[in-house]
């Protein structure tokens, strides 16, 4: 017969139950709930090896539930059935080992973060409620189907192995803010069907595909009119028409094109446009000579600026250490800028999160 033990811990509000049942069946060494809002609980080092398991488990009445450790044989049907009789809204788990997904039609956020998780299995006949879904740090190869999950606002896949994505995967999805790609080995963003249509993407405001092996960006294929941050850091990219990128995206505030080796033409095209349009902008200057941070015609360069050089200099020199001077002002200043603005973006999304999940009781989030 199993055996439960409650202790009622200082910090008030919180209470932990320690449960013990057979070897043959689910097990879940602890949990950690809030007894006052009742909003949210998480199970330590649960153990669901089958089905039979789940189906002789109740999870607590909860509207956010989180798995800390532990091992989900699967993420099925039968799982998500027992979240959906526990009103449960929103799944977490960290260093939980789930290595097949059933997509839950009820949840409307759902993080898997660091689980081994190998397989997302989406049914087309499905409507999906799901809103935030981020699967980071795990073993995706494939975003198969996830043209299904149309009601996404935030969708996050960072770190995994997925290697080609086709950009009208995310057409289906028309409140999508944020798509985070980075960390994984995409070398091209193609379309999932022959057709030339432009992608339209009318929501997307945040699109990260750094860290990845893109040696191009089909820019006339994308408009994306309400983007405010582009980063394409770490990739193989040589060229970058940044005419056509402003284009595409009129509300771009924030580019991050470092770590790519850029030929001078697109570099010194890529500093006038951005400097114009008032882009907060970070480009590597590894492949030219001279930054031309602030571009001077050939009449200014006559006539220096009354710029006077030091003794035994000349003219052209002094200028040129005076632009070297200010670029690298400037630079250390952009940088500033990113660091604010990513910030924002992301106390943006946190404070959206908070009210998402926690109202009408502003519950404290455990996760």
């Amino acid at each position: 017969m199993a055996s439960l033990a409650v202790w009622c811990l200082i910090k008030p509000f919180i209470v932990t139950f320690v449960l013990s049942l057979p070897a043959e069946g689910a097990v879940v060494r602890q949990y950690t709930c809030d007894s006052y809002f009742q909003s949210w609980c998480q199970l330590h080092n649960a153990t669901v090896h089958m089905d039979t398991d789940v189906q002789a488990s109740t999870f607590p009445r909860v509207r956010q539930l989180g798995f800390i450790y532990g091992s989900i044989g699967n993420f099925s049907h039968t799982f998500n059935n027992q979240l959906f009789k526990a009103g449960v809204l929103r799944v977490f788990a960290r260093g939980t080992r789930v290595t097949t997904l059933t997509m839950p039609s009820t949840i409307e956020q759902l993080y898997l973060r660091d689980n081994g998780l190998r397989t997302v299995e989406i049914d087309p006949r499905t409507r999906y409620l799901l809103r935030y879904l981020r699967l980071q740090m795990n073993k995706l190869r494939t975003i198969a189907r996830f043209e299904h999950l149309t009601q996404l606002h935030e969708l996050n896949l960072c770190d995994n192995l997925i290697e080609d994505v086709p950009l009208d995967t995310f057409a289906t999805m028309p409140a999508l803010r944020q798509l985070i790609l980075c960390g994984n080995h995409i070398k091209t963003l193609g379309l999932a069907t022959s057709s030339p249509s432009i992608i339209h993407l009318t929501s997307l405001t945040h699109l990260d595909l750094g860290g990845n092996f893109l040696t191009r960006l089909p820019l006339e294929r994308w408009q994306l009119p309400q983007l405010i941050n582009l980063s394409v850091r770490d990739n193989l990219l040589t060229t970058l028409d940044s005419d056509l990128l402003v284009r595409r995206f009129p509300l771009l505030r924030i580019l991050d094109a470092s770590a790519n080796a850029l030929d001078c033409r697109s570099y010194h095209e890529a500093l006038q446009t951005f400097v114009n349009r008032s882009v907060v902008h970070l480009i590597d200057r590894r492949m030219c000579s001279v930054d031309d941070a602030i571009v001077l015609d050939a009449v200014e360069m006559g006539r220096t600026n009354r710029i006077e050089p030091e003794a035994g200099g000349n003219v052209p020199v002094a200028v040129r250490h005076l632009k070297e001077r200010i670029f690298l002002q400037q630079r250390t200043i952009q940088q500033q800028r990113m660091e604010i603005e990513q910030l924002r973006a992301n106390l943006t999304t946190l404070m959206e999160q908070f009210d998402l999940v926690a109202e009408p009781a502003r519950a404290l989030d455990p996760f």
